[in-house]
């Protein structure tokens, strides 16, 4: 029997977050930073709303393995991460995270030979790596910045730099105006391959898909996840490409200064609609791994009926690695 005040409480929430995201997308297209170096854009508040996020995932994740396999001794090195990892990629990129990921490891190591606790270290590897590392490519992703010399007239007018440039002289962080259609295919494709997933699988399911892991899977609804990212990629064109211009031409793949063929175009739509979906129910399914694993049910209840963070963003952080892996060679 349907629990109305369960279902509007989660109802309430979805929409909560569906007008969350849809606002990141429209504050890197209506709060750009082109042409002016200013310390409020969308890309600085978008960088600020995925640093808390990642924090607050990472601390989720040591929730969920416990003080037992990771005890306190441990609690400031992943609070540093958590609150490093946005600094880090914005005064050095990328580059930054990872080295700084590095250096959190090596504290890590040291903190265990002083508290004879090597057994922890694989659990804050583990975390280091999954939600963390992964999680940071929304950061990629939202500012989308390139390491070549761009020579397009077209391109160059959209081509800026953020206020970090005074601080970090270098040439990767030119930015260019995909951050918002890369952000719009994460979402769009993990929330639509969620939605179809769940639809197909209670209306048709019946061949399970991983029983072990997560029992209410079924084949049939991975079938129907594939058709919603692949749905989620068309309501991305319709946005940034169609004849429709929603949206201004330069946030879209079909923009001259890009240069990329109607082919390339399409497989691009396609792959990231396709493969995005798959790598959206790898995530949820590894996520159900790992709270199988740990005995709980929830990551947290900060967001009351759907979990935590993690339980939220298990699929579309995979999916934001492979968007960010497909934007790098792009652009």
């Amino acid at each position: 029997m349907l629990n109305k005040k369960s279902f509007w409480k989660r109802s309430f929430v979805s929409v909560f977050i569906f007008i969350a995201m849809v606002g990141m997308i429209l504050l890197n297209v209506f709060l750009p930073n082109f042409h002016n170096e200013k310390f409020i854009s969308g890309r600085g508040i978008n960088s600020a709303i995925i640093s808390v996020l990642i924090l607050l995932a990472v601390v989720e994740m040591r929730r969920a393995f416990g003080v037992e396999r990771i005890p306190h001794c441990f609690s400031w090195l992943l609070w540093l991460f958590g609150f490093g990892l946005g600094p880090s990629y914005s005064f050095f990129g990328f580059n930054g995270i990872v080295f700084f990921t590095l250096f959190v490891f090596i504290c890590a190591v040291v903190t265990a030979l002083i508290k004879n606790r090597a057994d922890s270290l694989a659990y804050i590897a583990s975390v280091l790596v999954y939600p963390g590392l992964i999680m940071s490519s929304l950061l990629y992703i939202n500012r989308c910045a390139t390491n070549q010399v761009v020579t397009n007239p077209e391109m160059l007018k959209y081509i800026s730099y953020d206020i970090w440039w005074h601080v970090s002289n270098v040439r990767y962080q030119q930015l260019l105006p995909y951050n918002a259609i890369s952000l719009a295919f994460v979402f769009a494709v993990s929330c639509f391959t969620d939605i179809f997933a769940y639809l197909v699988g209670s209306m048709f399911g019946k061949h399970k898909l991983c029983p072990e892991i997560s029992p209410k899977k079924t084949v049939e609804g991975a079938i129907g996840g594939l058709v919603g990212g692949l749905l989620g990629s068309a309501v991305v064109y319709l946005c940034f490409d169609s004849p429709l211009n929603i949206l201004p031409e330069q946030f879209g793949l079909t923009f001259a200064g890009l240069e990329l063929s109607t082919v390339n175009v399409v497989a691009t739509y396609v792959l990231l609609g396709l493969i995005g979906s798959v790598m959206t129910q790898l995530g949820d399914l590894l996520a159900s791994m790992v709270k199988r694993y740990c005995g709980i049910k929830d990551y947290s209840r900060i967001l009351g009926e759907h979990g935590g963070i993690m339980d939220r963003f298990d699929g579309i952080m995979l999916n934001a690695l492979f968007v960010a892996s497909v934007s790098m060679f792009i652009v």
